[in-house]
């Protein structure tokens, strides 16, 4: 009996420990071939781009080459270009001056008042133009690449407001707000008033009424001024850590998945001219194992 065990044991030992095994993909790519001069296929603006497909898959993934969608970029790499600034701005009401600072570091150590307050800021505000009144004034296009140590660094940028006491306090309203790393082949957001709505921190010396702190939406940063009687008011609002040099992984578009049928062709209209590498990746896989087959093709979109 105990024999019997053993042996059974034995098998079922052998059996969960099996890996489930896949096949490498037979699967090829063809272009048109009327398009072929030598090693490139040469399409005029607006063509549609038609691949040919014949093999078997489970799954086909595709990389049109273009910026965002590179098989080479398709995991997280760091670059810095040029770091840049841009907004608008407009202040109305009152006649104070000074009441608005551009600030950026690359050396916070907390978000806790103190840290912020102490924090090695650098003023910016005179590399562009703030307003001084209720017309909107575009800051201009901000070169901040010194302000990173390398591609791997992160960056802070405040608005620091300061109201005082005894007159009427001005209202300022932040608008287009934008910090890019531009690059040779294209422009990454790092970030925007629109996608960082939810991260932005605010501190200051007066809490109430509520309109005396800073208030991000959507579409801008306001912070309104008190009246003469309203307290000296010290309000800051400081950006999440914007890490200069970091880009997402490019991504691409799914052909086909493994609950879908054989597809015999994939159709693709490139939107610029430009030479491209498209790749396409079929790839079949289990818990246990991948496998993978890539073809690639030199495409070139003329006027």
């Amino acid at each position: 009996m105990k024999k019997s065990l053993l042996i059974l044991f034995a098998l079922v030992a052998a059996a969960c420990s099996k890996k489930m095994q896949v096949d490498r993909p037979d699967f090829n790519v063809s272009p048109d071939p009327a398009h072929q001069i030598a090693d490139t296929f040469v399409y005029r603006l607006g063509d549609s781009t038609r691949f040919k497909f014949s093999g078997s898959v489970g799954n086909i993934a595709f990389y049109s080459g273009e910026a965002g969608k590179r098989y080479d970029s398709r995991a997280m790499t760091y670059q810095l270009g040029k770091l840049t600034l841009s907004f608008s701005s407009k202040s109305e009401f009152g006649a104070q001056t000074n009441t608005l600072q551009v600030l950026a570091t690359n050396k916070l150590p907390g978000f806790d008042s103190a840290s912020v307050v102490n924090a090695a800021w650098k003023d910016i505000s005179s590399r562009g133009k703030l307003a001084t009144n209720a017309t909107v004034v575009a800051f201009g296009t901000a070169d901040l690449t010194d302000l990173a140590a390398n591609a791997h660094d992160s960056l802070f940028i405040a608005f620091k407001y300061s109201g005082v006491t005894g007159t009427t306090q001005r209202t300022w309203t932040i608008t287009d707000f934008a910090v890019n790393n531009v690059l040779p082949d294209r422009t990454i957001s790092i970030s925007s008033v629109a996608a960082d709505v939810a991260y932005w921190t605010r501190y200051g010396n007066v809490w109430n009424p509520a309109n005396s702190r800073w208030t991000p939406s959507a579409t801008d940063l306001k912070i309104t001024g008190g009246n003469e009687t309203a307290a000296t008011n010290i309000s800051w609002i400081i950006t999440r850590p914007l890490y200069v040099g970091r880009i997402a992984p490019d991504v691409s578009t799914g052909v086909k998945s493994i609950n879908e049928p054989d597809k015999t062709e994939y159709v693709y209209v490139y939107p610029a001219t430009g030479v491209y590498r498209a790749t396409f990746i079929a790839y079949n896989h289990t818990l246990d194992e991948e496998k993978s087959t890539i073809r690639e093709f030199i495409i070139k979109v003329t006027p």
